[in-house]
């Protein structure tokens, strides 16, 4: 189709029918294989969704031959992948790169310790980022097992660009994080209609000098609760407000750990 114009993607010019007939051929594709057929039935919310804010369809690289079909499978690939093999079931990957020696002499010098205690510290050290590595992902997944019955999707597998979840209507977009940064703000008018909301769960507070976390679940609780598109369950019974609290998602992650040890590593 030609050089993209400077500011304009390639998703941003498809034809909308041709997006279209993408998207069902891959759906159709996808469960022509398969016993258990796939329910793209939130995903085509989403799909809907990004078609009317094309800045909302991901970029990915596609080569010199871009076209539809291929950008709709690697889409709903991604979808699929994320839901059906959630982080939680995943097994980390060790490091591709080797630790700095100067850094361990650099430590090793402050701290006046022997090789072998020092060589347990760089582990635990390793593993403690392992584990910040995945906490994000744990983090949306525990959040969406939570806010589906309240009419909230999850946008699995960054289906739409920097943002993890909205709710039916398409009307309310909300992107999480697990802690604050300077890129937090309440909220971001992205078209008529349609807002982008932000959380983070761990803030930070300071008394007499030392630092203490400060969970942030009121706020997303409340932003799911009045945001939400439903107000009874599947039996037409009126749903109590969502209560998610920073003591059940730590024991959602020792679950998964306990389920799923290989899910951090100190390699």
């Amino acid at each position: 189709m030609g050089k993209e114009a400077k500011g304009q993607r390639w998703i941003d010019k498809v034809d909308e029918s041709e997006l279209n007939k993408s998207y069902a051929e891959i759906k159709k594709d996808i469960n022509s294989s398969r016993d258990k057929k796939f329910d793209f039935e939130q995903l085509d919310i989403i799909f809907e969704l990004a078609k009317k804010d094309r800045d909302l369809f991901p970029g990915f690289k596609m080569g010199r031959d871009p076209s539809a079909k291929k950008y709709m499978n690697h889409w709903v690939s991604c979808y699929c992948k994320d839901i059906e093999n959630p982080a939680s079931d995943r097994k980390a990957n060790p490091k591709s790169s080797c630790s700095d020696p100067v850094v361990k002499a650099m430590v090793q010098q402050v701290k006046q310790v022997e090789d072998k205690i020092i060589d347990a510290q760089e582990k635990t050290h390793i593993i403690f980022m392992s584990a910040e590595n995945v906490l994000g992902n744990l983090l949306e997944e525990y959040i969406a097992s939570k806010v589906k019955p309240y009419g909230w999707i999850w946008c699995a597998g960054k289906t739409l660009s920097a943002i993890d979840f909205c709710n039916e209507k398409g009307t309310e977009l909300l992107q999480i994080k697990n802690k604050s940064n300077s890129e937090n703000s309440a909220s971001e008018k992205v078209r008529d209609g349609t807002t982008i909301r932000k959380w983070f769960r761990l803030g930070t507070s300071s008394r007499g000098g030392e630092l203490f976390p400060v969970y942030k679940w009121d706020q997303l609780n409340e932003i799911v609760n009045k945001y939400g598109t439903k107000k009874v369950d599947e039996y037409g019974k009126p749903l109590g407000n969502c209560n998610m609290t920073e003591e059940e998602f730590q024991k959602f992650i020792k679950g998964v750990i306990k389920k799923n040890p290989e899910i951090i590593t100190e390699k």
